[in-house]
């Protein structure tokens, strides 16, 4: 018999297996060749930098995470989402605060220094440092394009974005994404903002059911990296341009 799904906040004893779902999911993956192509010799160091970006992503006051279990393992995720609430509205503004403990702000102290005392000591040997920096560039133009220039912030500004939906492999085709981007539309519909995301050709399979559009292609265009680009949901009754 199928266990159920369920879905809930995620911890940080979550962050491991989270790194692990992510590290698997992507290792094959054009971006991952372009960006880290001695990940096969290093496989330790390519895992490793997802650990710190989830651990990162997860003690920013403007960001939530949810993972999928298994009701009979609910230990163990099987997917998860991460979305981060931007802009300085009122429902922003509770969320940050809600977030922003003295005991949280510690903790993310701490993070920023050890991910930064840790890159210092084991630079990450899967990647390839000019590949980043074209990357990050290609990140920069695309995020100025569509969101953070000064027209773009007007109508966009106030919104949550997807930073990273991932399923394993043995758990696909049973509606876990969907269920997870549950979670973000629910409260984006609530506020009454749009919901950002980057997609690749496949992830954007499953944003275009949920009514998600697509603004534009990436910058960067890697071969075989397939129909990919900026993608965006509009609660109903939005009454943004």
């Amino acid at each position: 018999m199928t266990d159920t799904i369920q879905i809930r906040r995620m911890q940080p004893p979550d962050i491991t297996y989270m790194a692990g779902l992510a590290s698997t999911a992507y290792f094959h993956t054009p971006l991952s060749q372009f960006l880290s192509p001695h990940r096969h010799t290093y496989p330790d160091d390519f895992r490793r930098g997802f650990v710190q970006r989830i651990r990162a992503r997860y003690y920013n006051p403007r960001c939530v995470g949810f993972v999928a279990v298994e009701a009979s393992n609910p230990a163990v995720p099987v997917g998860y989402a991460m979305f981060s609430r931007l802009g300085n509205d009122t429902a922003a503004r509770k969320l940050v605060a809600a977030q922003s403990s003295i005991w949280n702000t510690l903790q993310r102290w701490y993070v920023t220094v050890s991910i930064w005392v840790e890159n210092l000591l084991w630079p990450d040997r899967s990647m390839d440092r000019a590949a980043c920096r074209t990357f990050e560039n290609a990140t920069e133009a695309d995020s100025m394009r569509f969101w953070d220039s000064e027209d773009m912030k007007k109508l966009y500004g106030e919104r949550w974005h997807a930073q990273s939906v991932v399923v394993s492999g043995d758990f696909r085709r049973r509606g876990i994404g969907k269920k997870l981007m549950g979670e973000v539309l629910q409260r984006a519909q609530a506020e009454g903002v749009v919901v950002g995301l980057e997609a690749s050709e496949d992830g954007g399979k499953l944003y275009r059911s949920l009514g998600f559009e697509l603004r534009g292609q990436f910058s960067l265009v890697l071969e075989e990296y397939g129909a990919s680009g900026v993608m965006m949901w509009r609660p109903t009754g939005d009454v943004k341009s």
